[in-house]
């Protein structure tokens, strides 16, 4: 980024996060598409701007658009492992594990103590068919963040798959408890007393 252009950047950046920040993802949109265009050979701006673009439609669920920006964030820095995380955030929500692992597997290669990134691979593998495996790295990311909302109500959802009841409750209770606002969490303890009360208090004892 030239001693030239860095100012506007600057300022461009600023206004689009402002925008996201206010929920007004239209307009950021319409900025990020504006850095394409004017700043088309400047591979730094073309880089974050297809990076913001893909999680704005991450976030609107607009997964394709989400992929196709992503990938061309990834384009511009192979070795980001964030960029990774977020495609393969994006094929989690679409069920496309073996794609979501392979992204995840990238991220957590780049970085391997990092919880997020271990949480989405250990989610993406359990729900391809590997349980076991899938466990594995959603406790070694518990350990890593023991307080990540997100981490125990994934492990909690994984128990509850399986009939764990007890293991599931215990994981649901605590998110609940560090996080009472998560929609997630308690819709996941929900579910735990509707499928126990469906199975008569059974649950496996391994």
């Amino acid at each position: 980024m030239d001693s030239d252009t860095a100012p506007e950047l600057y300022t461009i950046w600023s206004e689009a996060k402002t925008h996201i920040e206010q929920g007004d993802y239209d307009k950021a949109i319409e900025i990020y598409k504006y850095v394409l265009i004017r700043y088309s050979d400047n591979d730094i701006a073309v880089e974050y701007a297809n990076a913001y673009l893909g999680d704005i439609y991450l976030t609107l669920r607009r997964l394709n658009l989400a992929a196709n920006h992503i990938k061309k964030a990834i384009n511009c820095r192979p070795d980001n492992p964030g960029y990774h995380y977020l495609l393969g955030f994006t094929y989690s929500i679409q069920s496309q594990w073996g794609k979501a692992i392979g992204e995840f597997e990238v991220a957590v290669d780049k970085e391997p103590n990092n919880s997020e990134y271990l949480r989405g691979l250990g989610w993406a593998i359990y729900c391809a068919g590997d349980k076991a495996k899938g466990l594995a790295y959603l406790h070694r990311a518990i350990d890593l963040a023991p307080s990540n909302v997100n981490i125990l109500t994934d492990l909690a959802a994984a128990y509850l798959s399986d009939l764990q009841f007890h293991k599931a409750r215990e994981y649901a209770e605590t998110a609940v408890q560090i996080d009472p606002g998560s929609k997630v969490a308690r819709e996941v303890l929900n579910n735990i007393d509707r499928f126990q009360g469906d199975h008569g208090g059974f649950s496996k004892p391994w």
